[in-house]
């Protein structure tokens, strides 16, 4: 059942699929509601026959008093846990803009108000000359490529699925998480989208000609890189060694499994001709930055990493190598500096469901 798009929402092809993998978190039983007016009438008859004389007083003992927020978030319907887990992720999270026009416009991502993810929009004079000879080569891909792109389209959780073991039974509240980081996600980059405003490469060349639909926003960032570079920095976290602190910068570098498959799927938007490789640089930036700060706060520690992209004058390709580069070099596009954070705000039902998903791992 289909419960949650991500930038999939970009085409007609399976909007808002990607948690189809194993019915993740979708359909969980009838729940004893819903259904046709026949069976509102067959209960309803069924009652009739079979309650008898009631006085109206309580014929069993509640079980709800006195338990902790844990069991009440537990015992919560799909819905109204993904509602409950948003407002406590989300609310993290600020988006805001400063420019006099869009051609020279900055953003902002900010956590618990501090600036985490800062961004400057490409210049339309590098995407024209320098970033649409990408989609060019890039297209000699597409019939390699077309199964994934497709299906891509709707679903990414499925391609971490096949990293490592997700289960709907099994790996509950890691699936639970990395949905809420998939929505996250879209919550942050539209309204960052939007502000920025960058046209779409069909826009630019009638020789693109996309093998998908191209989405109804802006291009700049990527919301695929976005979401499977956000995916791999939280999955790392939640499957590999948890003795040690996070770190997606020494990660990157390394070209770990989680990273070399957000890269693929990125890199496939440029295949497919919906984006250009600065979109999938400034998403995996904006990624990586949101969920490593979420990942800290839910370990208890005081800092994050915030980093910066300036896309104003970044004219080359994408990929975990030249992520790295940019990163590495100190007059790169990418800087990296550290901010405090406050843990303390944590919900304790949230910190046990990070203690649950980190044990299933």
């Amino acid at each position: 059942m289909p419960v949650y798009g991500h930038e999939g929402h970009e085409g007609h092809e399976g909007h808002e699929g990607h948690e189809g993998h194993e019915g993740h978190e979708g359909h969980e039983g009838h729940e004893g509601g819903g259904g046709s007016s026949a069976l509102s009438a067959a209960l309803g008859s069924a009652r009739d026959g079979t309650v008898g004389y009631w006085n109206g007083l309580p014929s069993r003992a509640s079980r709800v008093e006195g338990r902790s927020t844990w069991e009440a978030v537990k015992s919560l319907g799909t819905g109204p846990r993904r509602a409950v887990m948003d407002q406590a992720i989300q609310s993290l999270y600020d988006v805001s803009f400063e420019h006099s026009d869009i051609t020279n416009s900055s953003g902002t991502v900010a956590f618990q108000g501090a600036p985490l993810v800062t961004l400057q929009r490409p210049r339309m004079k590098v995407i024209e000359e320098k970033q649409l000879g990408f989609l060019r080569a890039a297209a000699d891909l597409r019939y390699d490529r077309l199964s994934e792109i497709r299906v891509q389209t709707g679903n990414v959780q499925s391609f971490f699925a096949s990293v490592s073991y997700m289960s709907s039974a099994a790996t509950k509240w890691q699936l639970a998480l990395t949905q809420a980081v998939f929505r996250l996600c879209t919550h942050v980059e539209m309204p960052v989208k939007l502000g920025f405003d960058v046209p779409r490469p069909i826009t630019l060349a009638y020789q693109v000609q996309p093998i998908i639909q191209t989405p109804g926003h802006g291009a700049w960032p990527s919301g695929h890189a976005t979401e499977s570079f956000a995916a791999a920095t939280l999955l790392s976290r939640l499957c590999h060694d948890h003795s040690k602190p996070l770190d997606p910068t020494e990660l990157l570098a390394k070209q770990t499994p989680f990273y070399r498959q957000a890269e693929r799927i990125a890199i496939n938007r440029t295949v497919a001709g919906v984006h250009y490789p600065t979109d999938s640089m400034a998403g995996a930036v904006l990624g990586v930055t949101m969920a490593e700060a979420l990942v800290n706060l839910l370990d208890e520690r005081d800092e994050t990493t915030a980093r910066s992209f300036n896309g104003r004058n970044y004219e080359g390709d994408f990929n975990l190598a030249l992520m790295s580069d940019q990163i590495a070099d100190p007059t790169g596009a990418i800087t990296e500096t550290k901010i405090k954070i406050d843990p303390s705000v944590v919900p304790d039902w949230l910190r046990t469901m990070w203690a649950k998903a980190l044990k299933e791992g």
